[in-house]
């Protein structure tokens, strides 16, 4: 049900596609009913009536015609699909399905093309596929909300064990899987990312000789920096056996093995009795689930010193989604990060903030900043094409082309975004003057 309740919240007006689509699910269930009634029944003229009328508005109503010179931009690989598609729009949804299959590719540069042209020859309608998909998230054991250890752990290694050299292709020698901070955009990829790990300390007021946890650390990169950099002593979570192998392996090199420790476990298995001066979860809290935010966020107050202070960045979606949105979405959902159903508005996330006992001390919108983080990953993946078409295969290939190509657009735009959230326990003696100092000052 918090899926139902997540899509109407994201919805600004009535015919906002999350409403529409949360809506039509009783509505289809209503009909198969039906249908399934006067089957039983054997009254079959009345059984296909609304099948009939359904197949006529489907195809001839809803996905009728929208002239375009498809071929301009797009290049066949069959007769078949040259015939259906060459002088018409492609639903964004079917033509995502086929160039990953190698049944269709781009004409010049995935990125360019589609942002400069995609909207001359795709639309952004629903097709059957996505329905079918759809409705399959409410289903108990299938859906992505209802998360066990088992099913993180698995879906963690089925993305991030892939091989640290697959994701070395496009994040480069930073290895951080998570929007950068631009100070100007002429600065390179690496130059970003040590940016924003230095305003995620600079928020949390991380001091020398403090205690640091990083939820979902990945590669360790942010806890080494904190170690190295502000002098703390860093404790790194990941459920990747791959990434936890990278960081230890990093921290052994560095000779900081004695400041920066990782734990390959799940964030629910964190020792109770351990406390945290800081604490950060970097684009990890949208894997979690749905109906376990709060049982998320009440571990992390509970870890935390009650003077700490959390920083939550999250990479989230714009309120009032429209069919273009809804397209990316979908697509990330069932494509890149399958687990990551707790991607919201922002309202969601302050209010489930909220009601675990935090209180928020700041929010900073840094989506834009995502757009030139995955334009430099996108740069960095076409570049690095020789070495991992081969090994990884066309299909993982073109799905990270058009991943990171459309989300590029997607986070520019406004689509999607991110949000760096600072939070505290909400106490009456929380030492709330420590933001009261003067510029620069850590009191």
């Amino acid at each position: 049900m918090e899926k139902v309740k997540v899509g109407y919240s994201m919805s600004t007006n009535w015919t906002d596609p999350p409403m529409m689509l949360t809506a039509a699910v009783p509505g289809l269930a209503a009909v198969a009913g039906w249908v399934g009634y006067k089957v039983a029944k054997k009254d079959y003229a009345s059984a296909a009536a609304p099948l009939a009328v359904g197949y006529v508005l489907w195809n001839y109503v809803y996905h009728r015609k929208q002239a375009a010179d498809t071929e301009k931009y797009v290049e066949f690989k069959n007769e078949k699909l040259r015939k259906r598609y060459s002088d018409r729009k492609i639903p964004m949804a079917e033509f995502y399905e086929l160039f990953i299959d190698g049944e269709v590719d781009i004409k010049g540069d995935c990125y360019e093309v589609l942002f400069n042209h995609r909207n001359e020859f795709l639309n952004y309608k629903t097709t059957f596929r996505q329905i079918r998909w759809l409705l399959a998230q409410f289903i108990p054991g299938i859906s992505s909300s209802f998360k066990g250890k088992w099913a993180t752990k698995r879906e963690i290694a089925d993305h991030y064990d892939r091989g640290n050299d697959f994701f070395a292709a496009f994040l480069g020698p930073s290895m951080v899987y998570t929007s950068g901070v631009f100070r100007g955009l002429d600065q390179t990829l690496e130059q970003a990312q040590e940016n924003k790990m230095d305003l995620i300390c600079d928020k949390v007021q991380l001091k020398e000789g403090e205690t640091f946890l990083d939820i979902g650390c990945g590669w360790g990169t942010l806890a080494r920096h904190a170690a190295q950099k502000y002098g703390a002593k860093s404790t790194g979570v990941t459920l990747s056996e791959e990434g936890a192998a990278w960081c230890n392996e990093q921290n052994e090199k560095l000779g900081i093995t004695d400041s920066v420790e990782i734990l390959c476990q799940d964030y629910r298995d964190i020792p109770k009795d351990r406390k945290f001066d800081k604490v950060a979860s970097i684009e990890m809290a949208e894997h979690v689930g749905l109906q376990n935010f709060q049982l998320y966020l009440n571990g992390v107050k509970n870890l935390m010193d009650d003077e700490g202070i959390f920083l939550m960045q999250v990479a989230g979606l714009r309120q009032g989604s429209n069919w273009q949105d809804i397209a990316w979405g979908l697509f990330m959902s069932k494509y890149i990060f399958p687990g990551a159903d707790a991607s919201t508005p922002l309202n969601w996330y302050i209010e489930q903030a909220e009601l675990a006992g935090f209180e928020v001390h700041s929010v900073e919108t840094i989506g834009r900043h995502y757009s030139h983080t995955l334009h430099k990953w996108y740069l960095n993946w076409m570049s690095n094409q020789e070495s991992m078409e081969p090994k990884y295969g066309s299909r993982l290939f073109k799905m990270w082309e058009i991943f990171l190509a459309w989300s590029v657009i997607a986070s520019g735009q406004g689509t999607a975004t991110c949000y760096q959230i600072a939070l505290h326990k909400n106490k009456y003696d929380f030492p709330r003057d420590r933001w009261c100092g003067k510029v620069g000052e850590k009191l």
